[in-house]
C-alpha cells in the first residue's frame, strides 16, 4: 500500500479497550450505589440493549440523552431491577465520568501507534459522546499520535455516513484514495471507508466474519498491521 499517507484509526473496541474500561466503571457505580447484581448477568443484558440504542440513535430515532440513560434502565428492568427515574440518570451520567477516566488499550495498541506515526499521517474517526471521548483520549495519552481528530457527534452523523468520512478527510487535508481506515466494526469502519473511496484493513480480534481480502484485509492483532503497512 505505498500509495497511502494518512492512515484513520477508530477508537473504543480498536485501541481502547471498550470493555474493560466499562466493565470498571459500572461495577464502581453499582458498588457506589450499594446495587447488588449478577455483574455477568448484567453484562449480557446490558451488550445488546446498548448495541441496539447506538442502531436507533445511529438511524435518528431516539436522541443521544436517550442512549445515555435508556441502555441502562432497560437493561435492569430486564432483570427485574426497577429504581427512581432520578437513580438511573445519576447512576449513567457517573458511569460516563467513570468511562471517562478509564485508560485500559486493546493488546499492541500503543506499539502499533509508535509504529505507524514514524510512517504515516495518523487520525482519529470515532463515534460517540464528545464529552467522553476527549477524556478518553487525554487520560489513556493518545492524542499525541493525531494530526487531527474527528469525532461523528460534531459533524452531525454517525459512521458508516459519508459526511462523516468527507469531513473527516477534508479536516486531515487528505485524499481518499490515500487514506486507510482501520476499525473494528465491519459496517461503520470498514464499509464507510470503501464507500468513499478510501481503503481499509478490518480489525477482527474475536473473528467473528470472513471478509474476502479484495475486500479488505483482516488482522486478529494489531501488531499484525505490521505486515500490510
Amino acid at each position: 500500500m505505498k500509495e497511502i499517507k494518512h492512515i484513520f484509526l477508530d477508537l473504543d473496541h480498536t485501541l481502547w479497550d471498550f470493555e474493560t474500561n466499562s466493565d470498571a466503571a459500572y461495577r464502581r457505580v453499582f458498588a457506589e450505589e450499594g446495587l447488588e447484581v449478577d455483574f455477568d448477568r448484567f453484562l449480557s443484558v446490558y451488550h445488546p440493549v446498548n448495541r441496539r440504542c447506538w442502531e436507533d440513535y445511529a438511524a435518528g430515532r431516539v436522541s443521544k440523552e436517550q442512549v445515555k440513560y435508556n441502555r441502562l434502565r432497560q437493561s435492569l428492568e430486564q432483570m427485574g431491577i426497577r429504581l427512581p427515574e432520578a437513580q438511573y440518570r445519576r447512576m449513567a451520567d457517573r458511569y460516563l465520568t467513570y468511562l471517562s477516566e478509564g485508560t485500559a488499550l486493546c493488546a499492541d495498541a500503543r506499539d502499533i501507534l509508535e509504529y505507524l506515526k514514524e510512517k504515516y499521517t495518523l487520525h482519529l474517526l470515532s463515534n460517540g459522546f464528545a464529552e467522553v471521548q476527549y477524556p478518553k483520549i487525554e487520560r489513556a495519552d493518545l492524542g499525541r499520535y493525531f494530526a487531527t481528530i474527528t469525532l461523528s457527534e460534531e459533524v452531525g452523523r454517525l459512521k458508516p455516513h459519508p459526511e462523516v468520512f468527507a469531513h473527516a478527510l477534508q479536516k486531515a487535508g487528505a485524499l481518499a484514495h490515500e487514506s486507510l481506515m482501520i476499525g473494528d466494526s465491519f459496517g461503520s469502519d470498514i464499509t464507510g471507508a470503501l464507500n468513499v473511496g478510501m481503503k481499509a484493513v478490518f480489525y477482527d480480534p474475536q473473528a467473528t466474519r470472513q471478509v474476502p481480502e479484495t475486500v479488505a484485509p483482516t488482522v486478529r492483532r494489531l501488531n499484525e498491521l505490521k505486515n500490510i503497512l
